[in-house]
């Protein structure tokens, strides 16, 4: 490690230690530094953990294990980022996908989320249960994070009710239905079962669509009636405030 670090590193050194410190090897360890800590943080809580009892349950010296991660702040860091960073840009990227509507929108980030929660093994499973574990510092992106899904669910519901392709609901209740129904797959799944990931994620889309779907014409005149009578009742209270 000195040899590496050493201020006579000649630049074609650097620049091959470099491209071997980005190899996939190297990912493939850190994967499997983080699935380990993530199963030990669970086990026997956060702070009861240190580099070292990580280091020696994958197997590694200590001063290897900081090659990968400076800390266990900075392994818990990696584990917030792929279980909760990185899904929110996914989600991104399919609730503004151009020239769909709202209803087929909502229903590609249902199944990708579904499936990505089942394809990452336990470690969404055991990050939700460390969140009162989870340092300050860290919580407030993980929290971030989270209120982002809860954010773009409510704006995709909103926008398939201004559209008429969803019949008027709480969209706040809805979304966050709708996310239980997802995240909870991950508790009763079973890999080895008589469904696929992506059959299990498709009957979670249809019934989250099903549940807010406007189904029906006379949805639509009932939709149209209580927006019309909330209407009417914002211009009653105006009418009274007005007379004092």
């Amino acid at each position: 490690m000195s040899e590496l670090n050493s201020d006579h590193t000649a630049p074609e050194q650097t620049s091959r230690t470099t491209r071997r410190e980005s190899n996939p090897r190297k990912e493939l360890v850190r994967e499997e530094l983080m699935d380990i800590a993530a199963r030990m943080f669970d086990e026997r809580g956060f702070d009861r953990v240190s580099m070292a009892m990580i280091a020696s349950e994958v197997g590694l010296g200590r001063s290897a294990v900081y090659h990968y991660f400076s800390s266990k702040d900075e392994i818990l860091a990696a584990i917030i980022d792929s279980e909760a960073n990185v899904p929110v840009n996914r989600m991104r990227v399919l609730a503004y996908e151009p020239d769909k509507t709202a209803t087929e929108r909502l229903r590609n980030v249902v199944a990708d989320g579904v499936v990505r929660r089942l394809s990452s093994g336990s470690r969404f499973v055991r990050l939700a249960r460390l969140e009162a574990q989870i340092p300050p510092d860290l919580r407030a992106d993980y929290n971030k994070s989270r209120r982002a899904i809860f954010d773009e669910y409510v704006r995709l519901i909103e926008e398939g009710m201004a559209s008429r392709e969803f019949r008027v609901v709480d969209s706040h209740i809805a979304a966050f239905a709708i996310i239980g129904m997802g995240t909870w797959t991950s508790r009763w799944f079973n890999p080895k079962g008589r469904m696929t990931s992506a059959e299990v994620a498709t009957i979670i889309a249809d019934l989250a669509l099903a549940s807010i779907r406007a189904t029906s014409v006379q949805d639509r005149v009932l939709d149209d009636a209580r927006q019309r009578l909330r209407a009417i009742g914002a211009d009653l209270d105006d009418l009274l405030a007005s007379l004092g």
